[in-house]
């Protein structure tokens, strides 16, 4: 199975991690490039215990990728999971533009059942 996570904070990255350890190929999703860069890298830009040594083992044997592009693995995936910030609105309610705007973008790319 293959499988895309949009967002790569914590609940993306941790998720995505979780999955890719399972036997699940896993690409992880940010439009923040630094952010990829890193982690293509092997830095992990938030502290889980234990996460550093999953992430570096699951990109080592081919599991977990990153890119800052849905298209590059939109055709390739099974399941798209949404995990942007959904921070709180000036009424205190949850800003869902983020949320939205992948969904928006899912849409346009979409080429068969997922």
């Amino acid at each position: 199975m293959n499988i895309a996570i949009v967002g790569t904070g914590y609940v993306g990255l941790v998720s995505g991690t979780c999955f890719a350890e399972m036997g699940v190929d896993v690409t992880c999703v940010d439009v923040n490039e630094d952010k990829i860069r890193q982690l293509q890298a092997g830095q992990i830009p938030i502290y889980e215990p234990g996460l550093e040594d999953m992430v570096l083992r699951n990109q080592r044997e081919g599991r977990l990728h990153f890119t800052c592009d849905l298209s590059t693995c939109i055709r390739q995936v099974d399941i798209v999971f949404s995990a942007v910030g959904t921070p709180p609105d000036e009424d205190g309610s949850a800003d869902l533009q983020y949320v939205l705007a992948v969904a928006r973008q899912f849409g346009q790319l979409i080429q068969k059942y997922t």
